[in-house]
């Protein structure tokens, strides 16, 4: 049995300074000014974390009875997460104080979520993927409804949550009949289980794969699993919403990429036509129903599904070159979501969160660097 605890010293560090959030929360008061500081906690606890990540090993190296991979794939998803969540600190220290939510627990979820994150993407069997996904999951269900005090913020982290435990339903049912065919839950020895089969499928592993499709299908938003992203996103705060339109969507695409071409990868005829329908009815959609849109939370959730299209197809182009521009294509996206949304949060004030697209006129004059 492989124990490397380094493997995972950048998860434990967040752990930690999660756990010190909580406390210094609890123990401060709000009126010295104690709790200004959780954000500086966080960033440091992120900027360690991500110290320690650039530190790891630039070999592959399995851990944990090689359910952890640490490798470059994962290593470069980790600073993605790491660098979505330090982006997402910063514009939301203002935020939260101006809508008077709660600083501990957001700060302490938002760096459970970013672990669940990096869990995922260093997952190599389907049950550390799973547990990744729910430590994520969970995390988020609670900050989208963080505004108690607001109906539609309740209604969508509701609606969120009951949606999400129907899609990981889906997700672990996949995964039971996975290991009912293969044995086993491990990636590379699924992979090793259809190449001893001559590559070759059967109806249980396609249903497995069908369900785990529709799991992760739900996690990355697209069609026709994305109806729970406009409300949720509209109804979350503004600063959960930049949150969740790019750290978990990379984490979900880290995941798509490292299952179906690790264990899947030689019977890719099986599921590439799927995902390529995928793909167009993700494209297509999104970007066409984003136009109508009059909220920009909603616009932009549009704009998030259809995104999803466009790294669905890296998918099926099944070749390094698809997984090389998928990782350009997620730091690329990182910048600019959280950047759009950077902008929301700078013009919102208190009780006008500045959502309307007709709101947005004459930006160029009132506020040019912005435009």
């Amino acid at each position: 049995m492989t124990f490397n605890i380094l493997s995972i010293l950048p998860i434990l560090v967040l752990a930690g300074f999660g756990m010190i959030v909580l406390l210094v929360d609890v123990l401060s008061s709000r009126k010295l000014g104690g709790k200004n500081s959780l954000a500086y906690i966080s960033l440091i606890g992120i900027i360690t974390a991500a110290i320690l990540t650039k530190n790891s090993t630039s070999t592959t190296l399995f851990s944990f009875s090689e359910t952890i991979i640490i490798d470059n794939y994962s290593l470069f998803f980790n600073f993605i997460f790491l660098l979505s969540t330090g982006l997402i600190i910063m514009i939301s220290h203002s935020y939260i104080k101006r809508e008077e939510i709660n600083y501990g627990e957001y700060y302490a979820l938002i760096l459970f979520s970013t672990i669940g994150m990096m869990l995922m993407a260093s997952g190599a069997d389907l049950l550390n993927i799973y547990i990744g996904l729910e430590v994520m999951s969970i995390s988020i269900y609670i900050l989208t409804g963080f505004k108690r005090s607001k109906l539609i913020s309740n209604e969508a982290s509701l609606k969120y949550f009951l949606l999400g435990a129907f899609a990981t339903g889906f997700l672990l049912f996949g995964i039971s009949i996975i290991y009912g065919t293969t044995g086993t839950i491990n990636l590379n020895q699924i992979a090793c289980f259809i190449a001893e089969k001559g590559g070759k499928s059967d109806p249980l592993m396609l249903m497995g794969m069908g369900l785990i499709i529709i799991g992760l299908g739900f996690k990355v938003a697209s069609v026709p699993f994305h109806a729970w992203v406009p409300d949720v996103y509209e109804g979350a705060p503004t600063a959960v919403t930049a949150f969740m339109s790019v750290g978990p969507k990379a984490a979900g695409f880290a995941v798509f990429l490292r299952i179906f071409l690790t264990a899947f990868g030689s019977i890719h005829y099986e599921w590439q036509k799927i995902i390529y329908i995928l793909a167009i009815l993700t494209m297509t959609t999104g970007n066409i129903i984003a136009i109508a849109q009059v909220n920009i939370k909603r616009m932009l959730a549009y704009s998030s599904i259809a995104h999803a299209g466009y790294l669905l197809i890296a998918l099926v182009a099944d070749n390094n070159m698809g997984v090389s521009g998928t990782l350009f294509y997620v730091l690329s996206y990182t910048f600019m979501n959280i950047g759009a949304f950077a902008i929301v949060i700078i013009l919102s004030q208190k009780g006008d969160e500045f959502i309307q697209i007709n709101d947005y006129a004459g930006l160029g004059l009132k506020h040019p660097l912005l435009a």
